[in-house]
């Protein structure tokens, strides 16, 4: 997030497009307060909008430019996602309590005091308004998440809208670059032939997709209709040909972890899916795929990269873990009045920020693991709730995983943020159910012990 950004946004709340957009997106927000779903939709948009990047590097200052609308989106990508998150905030404010208590889940609370210790370390030296913005944009997606779709979820209903306002993200994406692709695919696959699609790079592209599978996965295995579970495996089967095309190591294993988390348990569940996956993914690539090309893009480079055994983050991160070691208490020094990130949430850390950030976002960790484990024996404590729970093991497993080899841990505005956050956010809903049952039970019991006794 830089100063490039705040232009962006003024230049876009006083165009013409802009006040005509934000009138439109308050009428939205007005019928929202009444059909939730409206507001689970406007979640998923603000999401989508916030994986929107432009690919760029030393060679390449301007990457080709896509089709109408989405190259003005994508210009206005930022901009756009923090407008939706202020109508979030007014859809959040409008709306009333839940009976709801401990709305924050543990982890959350760590990943804020690494985003503060970022804030201290840039404003000692750096800039002022880039370290006041950046955390801005932080507390504004905390808060709204927290706030709102957090809160959101009070029942099972609600629960199921949240797992379906992340699988649209990818759902919009599957459409938005399908679009693209029919028209001409060279603009979202020029960087060797990887996907990057409408992110910055084909990492952002994956970690997107892979991080939606638990969702598509929780509607398979909780829809009794065969053409709802049909449509759930058809997109997991799309959203498996878009992570391939991004030649991302990194989003297999994700997928990979995913999947593995989720059917843990469920082995004959998973046999049947695992069959039904792979009739549709060949119809799938028979129907798009043709010449060994797949929408006319050459897969060969990827496929490349997929099957390779080389490990192209060696020097980056004994660069980021010699920075570390020479700077172990506050971290190196800021490059151009900023921090610069690396390939791993966890070593980029300690490279920028230290022993003073490392532990925090360690501890984030910890509590990570320990609402896993504590999901874990939820899913087995009530069997009604197993889809609900193996679906955030999954989830936060994956973006765990994910963080080994991404910096997302450590940004502000990203769709991997936003995941996060609402996955952990539902996991201490399925945790704060079971407490307030364990407490019914225990009231039920005590006041049948105390008839019994008069």
């Amino acid at each position: 997030m830089n100063s490039s950004y705040v232009t962006q946004l003024f230049d876009l709340v006083l165009s013409p497009t802009g006040f005509i957009g934000i009138m439109v997106g308050l009428l939205i927000v007005v019928q929202a307060l009444r059909i939730q779903p409206l507001a689970w939709v406007l979640f998923s948009l603000c999401c989508f909008c916030a994986s929107l990047a432009k690919f760029r590097n030393q060679f390449i200052l301007e990457p080709p430019p896509l089709v109408f609308p989405l190259q003005q989106l994508r210009e206005f990508g930022r901009p756009i996602t923090i407008i939706l998150l202020g109508m979030l905030l007014i859809l959040t404010l409008a709306k009333r309590t839940s009976w709801r208590k401990q709305v924050l889940a543990s982890p959350i609370k760590y990943l804020i005091v690494v985003q503060l210790v970022i804030f201290l370390k840039t404003l000692s030296g750096g800039s002022l308004l880039f370290a006041a913005f950046s955390s801005a944009v932080f507390a504004l997606v905390t808060y709204v998440v927290i706030a709102g779709p957090a809160k959101w979820v009070n029942n099972d209903q609600s629960f199921q809208y949240a797992i379906g306002s992340i699988a649209l993200v990818g759902l919009v994406f599957l459409g938005v670059n399908g679009y693209q692709a029919v028209i001409d695919i060279y603009p979202i696959t020029f960087s060797h032939g990887r996907l990057n699609g409408t992110t910055g790079n084909a990492q952002h592209a994956a970690v997107l997709l892979a991080t939606t599978i638990p969702c598509f996965l929780f509607w398979i295995e909780t829809q009794r209709r065969f053409n709802l579970k049909l449509f759930g495996i058809v997109s997991v089967c799309l959203i498996g040909l878009a992570l391939a095309m991004t030649g991302s190591r990194t989003g297999m294993c994700m997928a990979i972890t995913t999947i593995l988390f989720f059917y843990r348990n469920k082995g004959k569940s998973f046999i049947n899916t695992a069959i039904l996956l792979g009739i549709v993914s060949v119809i799938i690539v028979m129907f798009l795929g043709k010449d060994g090309a797949i929408l006319g893009a050459d897969q060969t480079a990827v496929s490349a990269r997929l099957l390779s055994t080389e490990h192209t983050r060696q020097l980056v991160w004994k660069a980021m873990w010699r920075a570390f070691s020479d700077n172990l208490v506050f971290g190196m020094p800021l490059v151009k009045n900023r921090l610069g990130y690396g390939e791993s949430s966890w070593l980029a850390a300690g490279a920028s920020l230290g022993l003073v950030g490392f532990i925090p976002l360690l501890l984030f960790g910890v509590e990570c693991l320990r609402s896993i484990w504590r999901l874990g024996k939820l899913a087995i404590l009530r069997p009604r709730y197993s889809n609900h729970c193996d679906t955030i093991i999954a989830g936060v497993s994956c973006l765990l995983v994910g963080s080994f080899f991404e910096p997302f841990l450590l940004g502000n505005l990203s769709f991997a943020l936003f995941a996060l956050l609402t996955y952990l956010s539902l996991g201490q809903y399925l945790l704060e159910v079971q407490k307030v049952q364990e407490s019914y039970y225990q009231l039920s019991k005590n006041r049948t012990m105390s008839i019994g006794v008069s």
